[in-house]
């Protein structure tokens, strides 16, 4: 029976070898059954492109570097939206906007958004001395204008976005000092150099026009750009300290001369037109004036002995300090004069019931104490 069986399994082998199925209809039945296999599938989601590369930067970038590199992207796409969304015409007007303008805020972000645009370190410095140089001009517009009754806030915001830009250049000048060139580094020191004395000359001849309170905010100004003139002395010492081939002594001498100069004469500039209640201080201003006059003539021997440039570069600084902390503890003591006297004449005229309290800067018997 099993011999039976063997026997016709082999039969049944060999006819199945000689069956050969049409080919159309294999063709026709595959398709019929691969049809009815994807209709018993659930439907798939589609992929889009967005989709793809997202799945993409999630698996190549972590989280946090993603959002280290977003933040600075939408800040520059702020700016270009900014920038781009206005009219032409929007932005020439922002140009020539002053502070206190509803365009002023746009002219600020223009000048932003060049900053970002900039990745020299050099081109950097080179803007914001030039922005630095806007600043001043529009303090001379502003404190020449009519005067308006917003004058004290207007010369206020300038003098204070002045002040941060000083800030900001001395900051991108240490940059250059570390790790640009020496020869750059040099060459930006000169330009800071020169931009910060021409920013304390012209902050002093707008004191004239001015209240005592807002004298203050423009001695604040000063002392900014002064500071950041220091810096960029300090750099010209240690290059030449370096090398005298990246910066001679006589350089050195000259900047702390010429720096020397400016300050001493913004001082005394202040000495003669401060009142006699200011004499204390005024004093104290003249002896830093004298002081400073001495480092013009210490520079000049000081170009051919390059060993006392450290010593006079200190003392430059110290001077300069005291300098334009005399002329803002003067502008404190007379903006508190003023506002004393204008309550004493409110109360005499019988307009106001409040009775003048003497500052504490200020004596009671009306002198004025020693700075």
């Amino acid at each position: 029976m099993s011999n039976n069986l063997a026997e016709q399994l082999k039969k049944l082998r060999s006819a199945e070898r000689r069956v050969k199925p049409d080919e159309a209809w294999v063709k026709t039945t595959r398709g019929t059954l691969l049809m009815q296999v994807k209709n018993t599938l659930p439907p798939a989601a589609r992929v889009t492109l967005k989709t793809r590369f997202s799945g993409f930067f999630r698996y190549a970038l972590p989280r946090e570097a993603v959002v280290w590199v977003r933040r600075p992207a939408l800040a520059v796409a702020s700016f270009l939206v900014l920038i781009l969304g206005g009219s032409i015409m929007s932005v020439s007007a922002a140009e020539k906007s002053l502070p206190g303008d509803f365009l002023y805020t746009l002219k600020l972000a223009t000048e932003q958004a060049r900053m970002i645009m900039t990745t020299s370190n050099e081109d950097k410095v080179k803007l914001k001395t030039e922005f630095t140089s806007r600043r001043v001009e529009e303090l001379k517009i502003v404190v020449k204008a009519p005067s308006p009754v917003d004058k004290p806030q207007r010369v206020a915001q300038v003098t204070e976005i002045l002040k941060r830009d000083m800030t900001t250049l001395k900051e991108q000048l240490n940059e250059v000092s570390k790790e640009g060139p020496a020869d750059k580094a040099v060459e930006m020191a000169k330009l800071v150099d020169q931009n910060s004395n021409q920013v304390i000359a012209a902050l002093q001849e707008t004191k004239s026009d001015v209240t005592a309170e807002t004298k203050e905010k423009i001695t604040e100004a000063q002392s900014a750009a002064a500071d950041t003139g220091v810096k960029a002395i300090e750099v010209l010492a240690q290059k030449h300290q370096e090398s005298n081939d990246s910066v001679p002594a006589s350089d050195v001498a000259q900047a702390i001369q010429d720096h020397a100069k400016t300050v001493a004469d913004a001082t005394l500039q202040y000495v003669s037109s401060t009142g006699p209640t200011m004499l204390s201080s005024t004093t104290s201003a003249t002896g830093t004036a004298a002081t400073l006059n001495d480092l013009q003539f210490a520079s000049t021997t000081a170009s051919t002995t390059s060993s006392l440039l450290p010593s006079l570069v200190d003392q430059m600084k110290d001077a300069t300090t005291q300098a334009f902390a005399y002329q803002k503890a003067a502008d404190q003591l007379a903006a508190s004069s003023s506002t004393a006297a204008d309550a004493a004449a409110a109360a005499a005229s019988g307009t106001t019931d409040i009775i003048p309290i003497t500052s504490g800067a200020t004596t009671t018997s009306g002198t004025t104490p020693k700075l």
